[in-house]
């Protein structure tokens, strides 16, 4: 089984990375890739860096990618990173274990964890500024955003997590065609479940934390950018996340752009409607231009 399931995960990442228009990309950025943040030869633990280098300190865009936690990795993400670089920021995207057969959703916020922790200790060699931290995710990277941000906010959650103390705080959260929750009752949606977490995780105090919409921390999360389209599968997803900032009186903004559906701002960031996006985003999270 796990054969098999590595040769359909190579399948869907190869046809994903071959949306990747290379002549897109923007060459005043500098690309680094797979640098380990831990030291075990394991892809699943590794970060992609893309910067400008011109000497100026930059805020840090920390970004996940999506996949349902169990396929893609970082270099599906590699032309938003591209983007978000030349918009202004230093974009670590990262890999983590990816879930089934071996791993879980646990296992993949505990690699967050150690690949912030690296990320922070580094940043200068990539001209990042760890007083201005922002944290993205995409489809279920959104729910691990959310989740690593939380980690910040919530002592009993890092002490459930076996996380330790934190000296840093994010300054806003984006999250694009977001996977944010866990707790939609279909039989799709079981199967997942039954996936990406071991038997009995409803009984596992690590999380009652995912489910957002009974998570009082939630009213404790920083400025919050919430991305969908019109033809995103998941926009109900994201309607409900936005009801859920705004009983928890979150200061965020619900942004609608073109109907370029799932996936769209990720592979195809260089659309003018893509564009627009990134740079309301950039405005409304107040990151200066570059």
């Amino acid at each position: 089984m796990g054969f098999i399931l590595e040769k359909i995960r190579d399948k869907i990442l190869q046809a994903d990375v071959a949306k990747i228009d290379t002549s897109r990309l923007h060459n005043d950025v500098t690309e680094v890739f797979d640098v380990p943040y831990i030291d075990d030869n394991s892809s699943g633990h590794t970060y992609d860096v893309f910067y400008r280098k011109d000497g100026v300190k930059k805020p840090i865009l920390i970004d996940i990618h999506g996949g349902g936690f169990i396929t893609e990795d970082k270099s599906m993400n590699r032309m938003f990173g591209n983007y978000m670089a030349h918009y202004g920021f230093t974009v670590f995207e990262l890999n983590v274990r990816l879930a089934y057969p071996k791993c879980s959703v646990f296992d993949q916020i505990m690699d967050i964890d150690c690949a912030v922790r690296c990320v922070l200790e580094h940043a200068d060699d990539y001209e990042g500024d760890t007083s201005s931290l922002y944290v993205a995710g995409h489809s279920s990277g959104a729910v691990l955003a959310v989740s690593e941000a939380l980690l910040c906010l919530d002592s009993d959650m890092r002490a459930d997590y076996g996380i330790k103390e934190r000296d840093y705080n994010y300054k806003g959260v984006i999250t694009d065609c977001g996977l944010l929750h866990f707790y939609k009752g279909t039989i799709p949606y079981w199967g997942m479940r039954g996936m990406i977490f071991s038997k009995g995780y409803k009984k596992d105090k690590r999380y009652k934390y995912l489910v957002f919409n009974q998570n009082e921390s939630i009213a404790r999360l920083p400025k919050f950018a919430l991305l969908t389209n019109k033809k995103d599968v998941l926009r109900k997803m994201t309607f409900q996340f936005d009801n859920v900032l705004n009983e928890r009186n979150v200061e965020h903004e619900l942004m609608l752009y073109g109907p370029v559906a799932h996936t769209g701002i990720i592979f195809y960031p260089y659309t003018d409607e893509n564009i627009k996006a990134i740079e309301k985003v950039k405005k409304y999270l107040d990151i200066d231009n570059p």
